[in-house]
Formats: C-alpha cells, sequence, structure tokens
C-alpha cells in the first residue's frame, strides 16, 4: 500500500475510502463500459493493492487474472464493485458478506426511484447488507473516488475528461451527474479535489454517513454537498457540528424543496425532499452556506481555498480594474451589496500614484487605463499594493478587452494569482470575454462573467466567514 492510502483512521467506511484490495463483480476488458472504467482507473490512478476482476467467464481482463466469482477469490477483499444488473444486485451482495468484504459499491438502478416495488427490493439490499456485515454505497450510484491514494471506485466518465490531482476538496453527493459536474468545474479551475462520493438511493451509506467519514481526513479544507433528502435532521446536525469544530466550510445544495422538485427527486433517486422549517434552522445554526446552483457550488470554492486568514464578515472592498466603465459598474454593485469602498493610506496612493499615469487618480476604484498595454508587469504591482494595504479586506478585479496579442494574458493571470496568494485576502475576478476567464479560472481565481456577479459572490462569501466566526 502506498502511505497515502494507508492510515491509522478507523471508521467503518474506511473500506470505502482507503479499501486495501478491490474486487469488482461484471469485470469488462472494454474500458467505456460500467464494468471497465474501474479497473482502468484503479490502475492509472496508482491504486497499490490487490485488484480482482470477477466475470463468469474467467480468463483475463485488462490484464489481470479474472476469477469466476467471489467465492474463488485467494482472499477477502476490503471493498466490493457491483456491476451487474439490478436483479442480480442480491445474490452478490450475499456473496460479498460471505467472502469477508466489508463494503458494497453498488451500481445497479432500478430500486427506489421507480417506484412501490423497486422501493421494496431496495429494501431487501438494505436487509441483505445488515445481515452480511457489509456496508453499501447505492444502489443508483456511480461510486466513489479517493484521489489521495487511487482508490477510484467509479464507472464516472468525467475522470477521463478532467484528469485527477489530489487537492482540498471533498465533493459528496446523492446525484453522480451534479457531483462529477462539480469535479469538472474545479478541476478546470486548476482545484485539486481529493474524494468525490455519489450515494444514490442511500438505503445505507448517505451523504451525513460519508461527510462524517471524510471529515477524518484532516487534508479537506472544504466540503461541498448536494441532497435530495433529510430524513435524520439529527445526524445531518451532528455532522455538519462537526465541520465547524474542525474549520471546514460547507457549501450546500439543495434538491427537492418545492412540490414540484420533490416529485422529481422521488424518480431520481428515490428521494423524500429537503424542505422544512426545521432544515433551513440546522442549515443556519451550524453557518452551512446554502447555494442555488451547480455553478455557484463549484464557483465559490477558490475564494475559500485562495486565502489565508481572511477576515470574517469582511465590508471594505477594493475595485481595480482596466476600465473606467468597469469601475463605475463595480462600485454600484458595491453599494447594493452594502459594501463600504476601501479608503486606501496616503502610502498606497503614492505607491499607485508611482505606477500609473497622472490622468488617473489612483484612488478606490483604481482605474490602470490602458497602461497595460505598455507594461503587463502594471497589473500585479498594483494588486500587491492594494491588497497590501490595512484597509482593504477583499478585492473585486474586472479587466475588459486583454485577449488579443497585444496584451499578455498568461503573465495577467499568473500575476493576479501570485499577489492573492502573497497577500492572503480574497479576491473576485470578472471578464466578459470567456477567454480571459478560462486564463484566470486556471490560476484557481474565482471568476465571474460581470462585476455585479463578483460582488455577490464576494458579499455571500463574507457573509458565510461572518457566520463561521472566522
Amino acid at each position: 500500500m502506498t502511505s497515502a492510502c494507508a492510515s491509522t483512521i478507523d471508521t467503518s467506511l474506511d473500506a470505502l475510502l482507503r479499501p486495501r484490495s478491490v474486487a469488482l463483480v461484471g469485470a469488462s476488458d472494454t474500458i467505456h463500459k460500467i464494468g471497465g472504467r474501474p479497473l482502468l482507473y484503479l490502475r492509472e490512478q496508482g491504486f497499490a493493492g490487490p485488484i480482482f476482476p470477477v466475470n463468469p467467464n474467467g480468463g483475463t481482463v485488462q490484464g489481470l487474472r479474472c476469477h469466476r466469482s467471489l467465492d474463488e477469490l485467494p482472499e477477502a477483499p476490503d471493498a466490493v464493485i457491483v456491476a451487474v444488473s439490478a436483479q442480480h444486485a442480491l445474490a452478490q451482495i450475499e456473496a460479498s458478506g460471505r467472502v469477508g468484504a466489508r463494503a458494497v459499491v453498488l451500481f445497479s438502478s432500478g430500486f427506489a426511484e421507480i417506484g412501490d416495488e423497486g422501493a421494496r427490493r431496495q429494501l431487501e439490499l438494505r436487509d441483505a447488507a445488515r445481515r452480511a456485515g457489509v456496508r453499501l454505497l447505492g444502489p443508483n450510484t456511480i461510486g466513489i473516488a479517493n484521489f489521495a491514494c487511487g482508490a477510484v471506485l467509479s464507472f464516472a466518465s468525467i475522470y477521463q475528461d478532467f484528469a485527477p490531482e489530489d487537492g482540498p476538496v471533498a465533493i459528496v453527493s446523492q446525484s453522480g451527474a451534479v457531483g462529477a459536474a462539480v469535479y469538472a468545474s474545479l478541476r478546470e479551475n486548476g482545484i485539486g479535489v481529493r474524494y468525490v462520493g455519489a450515494t444514490g438511493n442511500q438505503p445505507d451509506i448517505d451523504v451525513c454517513d460519508l461527510t462524517s467519514a471524510i471529515l477524518d481526513d484532516r487534508a479537506v479544507r472544504l466540503l461541498l454537498l448536494y441532497l435530495e433528502e433529510a430524513r435524520d435532521l439529527a445526524e445531518l446536525d451532528r455532522v455538519l457540528a462537526r465541520a465547524r469544530a474542525l474549520h471546514v466550510p460547507v457549501l450546500l445544495l439543495q434538491g427537492g424543496r418545492q412540490p414540484s422538485g420533490i416529485a422529481m427527486a422521488r424518480h431520481h433517486t428515490g428521494a423524500v425532499g429537503t424542505r422544512g422549517q426545521a432544515l433551513a434552522e440546522v442549515l443556519a445554526a451550524r453557518a452551512c452556506r446554502e447555494v442555488h446552483s451547480v455553478p455557484e457550488l463549484a464557483g465559490s470554492a477558490p475564494l475559500y481555498l485562495m486565502q489565508h486568514a481572511a477576515p470574517g464578515g469582511s465590508q471594505r472592498i477594493a475595485i481595480v480594474s482596466n476600465s473606467g466603465a468597469s469601475c463605475v459598474l463595480a462600485a454600484d454593485a458595491c453599494d447594493d451589496d452594502g459594501f463600504a469602498l476601501a479608503r486606501l493610506s496616503n502610502e498606497t496612493a503614492a505607491r499607485l500614484d508611482a505606477l500609473l499615469p497622472s490622468f488617473s487618480r489612483s484612488r478606490n476604484p483604481v482605474d490602470l487605463t490602458a497602461m497595460l498595454l505598455a507594461d503587463a508587469s502594471l497589473l500585479g504591482r498594483a494588486l500587491a499594493a492594494v491588497l497590501n494595504d490595512e484597509g482593504c479586506d477583499a478585492l473585486a478585479l474586472s479587466l475588459m478587452a486583454v485577449a488579443g496579442a497585444s496584451y499578455d494574458l498568461p503573465r495577467l493571470a499568473a500575476d493576479t494569482a501570485q499577489a492573492v496568494r502573497a497577500h492572503g485576502k480574497p479576491l473576485a475576478f470578472s471578464a466578459p470575454d470567456a477567454r480571459v476567464r478560462a486564463a484566470f479560472a486556471a490560476q484557481g481565481l474565482a471568476v465571474f462573467q460581470s462585476e455585479r456577479e463578483a460582488l455577490d459572490a464576494l458579499a455571500r462569501h463574507a457573509a458565510h466567514r461572518a457566520a463561521l466566526g472566522a
């Protein structure tokens, strides 16, 4: 085993998060099939434990010896991935318990999400898992991944499209698609992800269970959650309280808040919805930030990760742009969001005066004018001056029309990221040009299309940090 997988953590979900060995029932040579991708991922991502393909045909699968059944395995696997049809799932859960496995990941669909008969068969799965002494993730899940040690027990195609990289974020979602979309957005922005877990129909392991187990890993600095039901509010309260005590911010996207959404959730994961004043009170009491879309869930992450010591409830905003109009729009948005414009010190003003032309007032907002055309280093030096000012709590940066050949866009983005990391204050970047946003996002910065979106994001972030007492 690699040191990243080996752990002193002893929880009931260790066999899922840090398995010592993995078996795959329904193993396939075809890497694009549900039974093929997990083998590919386990080998590509460096999983160090034994891997046991299982298929009635025997032989070899993806170069590994294939066993005809779980009963033929030479040793008990920690985790068993089951990639078979719904009618064969129960037998494989029972076999997993019989051979001494500790956890099962069940990809199969066709249970509670299809109605009463499916719900009855799902209860049979749960009861069988309990009798067998195994923990059950799924059914109707795309699986779970731990990129710290290559334990990718998942068939999600997104890991082929966006190369995994270990990092400080954990994603736990009832929906596999939501989890994959958030993962893709974070990786596109250069942010590493340690865990992605999809709980599916949740007859056994639910979002609370998985989140609690992940919180044992002190490398996780941010939790992003998607819920379609909240059946045990006491347990949710306990998990969120623990996250807060560990200083791990939690951002939550709810599905099934309204009657139409609840009706759809029943057909998606068999969920019962998340609405209710009691749930709202739990989230507020534990300073869990609610977001309203997948882009907000993923797009907010850089504001929590780039900073080192951001003041909670920061209200004094500096604005920097290469456009006077953008400065005006950002200042309007600043007032709308209840922010105060930072009063920059005389020392900062003097530093800016030395950088900028006389027709720029060099106050706040700071208009860089067209000087970036002549000197790409100007942006980084101006940002350093403003972020270093004790009167500035956070900064909104907007750049217009800087994607052409006359601008050193990679340097502008890299210098901005360096300034943020050096000074530890939140920065929200906006640009109407998607090419410009992509360059800044690739540096791990929070990016938005407009000044208003950037200021709104800073406002929500500041309110959350204040609620957390950070």
